[in-house]
């Protein structure tokens, strides 16, 4: 391995250790420091770490063919200990004003999508179903008073019946009147709610 290929992996390392501090930071904001013990959360550790080496040795092999040596390692943790010392509080101020902003950009976007789709169509929604009602409502009492307009030559026709031969029909019909009533008051006790 050449002076120069030694040098940009050396370089490389070191940009993976400042790589390694930020994605750490950002891993442990989002998944908290919890004192309970979570398998999610042990999984996520393996995960992440897997992912970390993965990314070293891809850096790794686009430098120098992926020849690990042990001053690779320290260059490293010289990336890492540069990160903590120098950029950890101003990436955690970028990173915390980044979920900001992308926290606000989604909580607009979806009272955006509430007020301009998700109202009009409730709106909407209910203006139709007090127009069914209506509709519905206005189709019974015409079907009533038509019922109601058929029946009514029978009942007279029952009152003389009863009158001429003295059967108590009338009882009858009255009963059906009540249950004609009580099924009009019913539907029109429905409609109104």
């Amino acid at each position: 391995m050449t002076l120069d290929i030694q040098f940009y992996s050396m370089l490389a390392s070191a940009a993976t250790g400042l790589w390694l501090g930020a994605s750490f930071d950002t891993y442990r904001r989002f998944t908290g420091s919890s004192r309970r013990f979570r398998w999610s959360l042990v999984f996520n550790d393996i995960f992440f770490w897997l992912l970390q080496g993965l990314i070293f040795f891809y850096v790794l092999l686009k430098v120098n063919e992926g020849e690990v040596r042990f001053y690779l390692f320290l260059a490293l943790l010289l990336g890492y200990s540069v990160y903590r010392s120098l950029f950890e509080k101003i990436y955690l101020k970028i990173l915390e004003q980044a979920i900001r902003i992308i926290s606000g950009t989604y909580r607009l976007i979806v009272k955006t999508i509430l007020v301009l789709f998700i109202n009009p169509l409730k709106w909407l929604l209910k203006v139709l179903l007090a127009l069914s009602m209506i509709l519905l409502t206005t189709i019974w009492r015409i079907v009533y008073y038509i019922l109601w307009i058929f029946l009514v030559p029978f009942r007279w026709l029952g009152k003389k019946y009863v009158q001429q031969y003295g059967i108590p029909f009338h009882s009858l019909f009255n009963k059906a009147g009540s249950m004609i009533n009580k099924i009009s008051e019913l539907w029109k006790g429905l409609f109104k709610k």
